[in-house]
């Protein structure tokens, strides 16, 4: 399996060949090769020499590149689409003293994408950074973040051994590269098509007028291409099947947290959407059931009023006594399966760092008055004083809840038949059944 790898060392002497090569920019595998080939070349840094040896000496493994400071990689990576799977990354540049840029560079690498990092460092204070990135922000990054003494005999060993470890292991690391690659597959398909449109036919197409202009929102352009973006990742086959051997069922709490991960996005921007988990500050939860095409012209499509339907946390005395009214035996298998009961469970919302389960009933649906001033336009946070956003529920789980809400809600009823008949055609089904 063939990894990609960007190392930031201001030790690998790019620098000495200023005339040939730029050391702002990206140094390709070529330049490394030729950088270790070229026997003028001084390497202030044997360890480092080492590294990259390793990583040209195996082409069929490594598709190297390296930058001589972490700024330059940022600068590179705002302007150009590149994901290195691995970073090998030195903590020390000439920064001032007391500076935090080290510290913020590296953090900003981990937040913005999916990248296993070593810091890897000669520092005399190396116990000093293992104490920076065990911590605070850092620690939500502790499985694809550590720290490698440079000066130890075997830290290069040490780099190698860890990929190894995480392609047998981790999930998001050993298929990784493959999600990437057939994503940007998809979106270049989709792209493909489109190239037939003008910026004034696309725009005036999916956009609305608002008078004098047609606008196209960042909303409308993900409602139109979504659909064709799942149908592309469908047709070119994303993953390749995987198969395990079963040796125990995996722990509740990892099954809880992968569910909380299928079912909701905790990202927050301002704007209100159906399918959003909201809370008051008395700590109360609702679910957001107003359609996004009314939210988007909230006073003029809503008359100003918000649709939530409450959600209740077990461990409630109300919460109790709402339950006992309905003794029913519940059967849940997903957020729909509930039939014999006008009630489901949202499970494992994340909130403060907890999962908790709450209990929905779809008739409970209640409306409170927003008072927005600025004309027509879209609900945002800025206007709820009184709520706060936790979570949204995200598709494929978002619209069979919300349906199921407004069937529980609007749904048609029906006579039931008398017990005596409902037994005799349950033993006929089970006789065919059999």
């Amino acid at each position: 399996m063939k990894h990609t790898v960007c190392f930031i060392d201001d030790k690998i002497p790019v620098a000495q060949y200023g005339e040939y090569f730029t050391d702002t920019d990206i140094i390709s595998s070529s330049v490394i090769k030729f950088l270790l080939k070229n026997e003028g070349t001084y390497w202030g840094d044997d360890v480092v020499k080492k590294m990259c040896e390793k990583l040209t000496g195996e082409p069929e493994k490594w598709s190297v590149s390296a930058f001589t400071s972490p700024s330059f990689y940022d600068n590179y990576t705002k302007d150009t689409v590149y994901a290195p799977e691995i970073v090998i990354y030195d903590w020390d540049y000439n920064y001032e003293i007391g500076s935090r840029e080290s510290e913020e560079h590296l953090l900003d690498i981990l937040k913005t994408s999916y990248t296993m990092v070593f810091v890897f460092s000669s520092s005399d204070n190396i116990d000093g950074i293992k104490e920076i990135v065990n911590n605070g922000e850092f620690e939500k990054y502790s499985d694809r973040l550590l720290v490698v003494d440079k000066n130890s005999n075997n830290s290069v060993e040490q780099i190698f051994s860890t990929i190894e470890q995480k392609e047998q292991n981790n999930f998001a690391f050993a298929y990784g590269f493959e999600v990437i690659r057939n994503s940007n597959k998809a979106i270049n398909s989709i792209l493909s098509d489109l190239s037939v449109l003008s910026i004034e036919e696309f725009v005036s197409s999916i956009g609305f007028f608002d008078g004098n202009r047609y606008i196209a929102t960042n909303d409308a352009f993900i409602d139109a291409i979504m659909p064709r973006y799942n149908n592309s990742l469908r047709r070119i086959n994303t993953m390749t099947d995987i198969a395990i051997k079963k040796t125990a069922n995996p722990p509740l709490n990892t099954i809880r947290e992968t569910w909380a991960f299928r079912l909701f996005d905790i990202n927050h921007d301002d704007k209100v959407r159906m399918g959003d988990i909201i809370k008051d500050y008395d700590d109360n939860y609702y679910l957001t059931v107003s359609s996004n095409c009314h939210l988007n012209e909230f006073n003029k499509k809503n008359y100003g009023y918000l649709t939530l339907v409450p959600m209740l946390k077990f461990d409630k005395d109300e919460t109790k006594k709402i339950m006992k009214r309905n003794m029913t035996e519940p059967s849940l298998s997903s957020l729909t399966s509930n039939n014999k009961s006008p009630m489901t469970v949202i499970p494992c919302v994340p909130i403060d760092n907890r999962l908790i389960d709450f209990i929905l009933i779809p008739k409970s649906v209640i409306s409170f008055n927003i008072t927005i001033t600025s004309g027509n336009k879209c609900l945002l946070y800025s206007d709820l004083n009184d709520f706060q956003k936790v979570a949204s529920v995200i598709d494929p789980f978002k619209s069979p809840l919300l349906q199921y809400i407004s069937d529980n809600i609007t749904g048609y009823g029906c006579p039931n038949f008398p017990d005596a008949m409902k037994n005799d055609l349950t033993e006929k089904i089970k006789q065919v059944q059999s």
